[in-house]
């Protein structure tokens, strides 16, 4: 019986001389069945240094991954407000706009609303249909539409864009959404048609 669990004592002694490490031992029948030393303060600056050079990698590697998923979220959230945006014009048969909420600069979020006074802000006597505030860090959006004038998108009771001026003018053009070195475009056509795609694969369509 003595033999089955025979376990004497774990000793932990520190080397007066080496106050560095910590040694540990541990005796089952007079034997010592395991050893092993503490880290020294070398070893523990090496195992640091390892650590952040691994942490700086994969961070770079890292970012592009973060940039394509914010691009993507952006371009996705503001197509979708264009479709909202025009659904609304049609079923209301009455005009409705789309603003940037930060002057000309759509990257701070975007408003779908009536503008009772065309002026392509949203003031007394507006209404409200949708708001969206971005806090996309990084987030570019370049707008090439054709009448730059004012920043603004605007659909007609047919569903087609149209411009502040007339309605026989199309407000049509395209966004260039871009984090980072990732980037998404939406294209409006003439007709009302939204679309979205990746200028860096579909340079030809895109």
């Amino acid at each position: 019986m003595n033999d089955e669990l025979n376990m004497h004592s774990f000793e932990f002694s520190s080397n007066k001389r080496r106050r560095s490490g910590l040694r540990l031992t541990c005796h089952f029948n007079g034997k010592n069945i395991f050893s092993r030393s503490g880290f020294g303060f070398v070893e523990y600056l090496t195992t640091l240094s390892i650590a952040a050079i691994v942490l700086i990698i994969a961070s770079a590697n890292f970012k592009p991954l973060m940039d394509r998923s914010r691009v993507v979220s952006a371009s996705g959230e503001f197509r979708a407000a264009l479709l909202l945006a025009r659904a609304e014009a049609v079923r209301r048969h009455s005009r409705v706009d789309m603003i940037p909420l930060d002057a000309k600069d759509w990257a701070h979020g975007w408003l779908i609303l009536i503008d009772a006074n065309n002026n392509q802000h949203f003031d007394t006597g507006d209404l409200s249909l949708h708001r969206n505030l971005s806090n996309l860090q990084g987030l570019v959006i370049e707008a090439n539409l054709r009448d730059s004038k004012k920043a603004y998108l605007a659909f007609d009771s047919n569903g087609r864009p149209r411009s502040a001026a007339s309605v026989q003018t199309p407000q049509f053009g395209s966004l260039l959404f871009s984090v980072g070195e990732q980037r998404r475009k939406i294209i409006i056509s003439f007709l009302g048609r939204v679309r979205l795609c990746d200028p860096d694969k579909d340079a030809a369509t895109c």
